[in-house]
């Protein structure tokens, strides 16, 4: 799977989803999502980037800006316990994500 970044310039609205369902009946696209800001349209998924900037030619100006591997999901780091209830209190061990969320102190005392 790669990220593919194309310049295309589409004047308005109606231009881009012109261009969205062009390159969207090639095979081999997870996402297409288009920035007018930029004018770049970005296809995630294994369809060859030649085929995209050709079916987008044909009506527009287009070329490839960047292809590479798409940006990887952050993933949630394990969660930490706090292995002892509290001995003030003797609430039940708490959980946390990260070790920088663990307090210094009971919550309830």
């Amino acid at each position: 799977m790669k990220k593919i970044v194309v310049r295309v310039d589409v004047p308005d609205e109606r231009a881009k989803q012109k261009a969205m369902k062009a390159v969207s009946c090639l095979s081999g696209i997870n996402s297409i999502t288009m920035e007018m800001k930029d004018r770049k349209m970005i296809v995630v998924g294994t369809v060859d980037p030649v085929e995209v900037v050709e079916k987008l030619r044909k009506l527009w100006f287009a070329e490839i800006l960047t292809v590479g591997p798409p940006k990887e999901e952050n993933k949630k780091p394990p969660i930490t316990c706090i292995g002892y209830p509290c001995y003030c209190c003797n609430q039940p061990p708490t959980f946390y994500y990260k070790q920088d969320e663990i307090p210094n102190g009971c919550v309830l005392c």
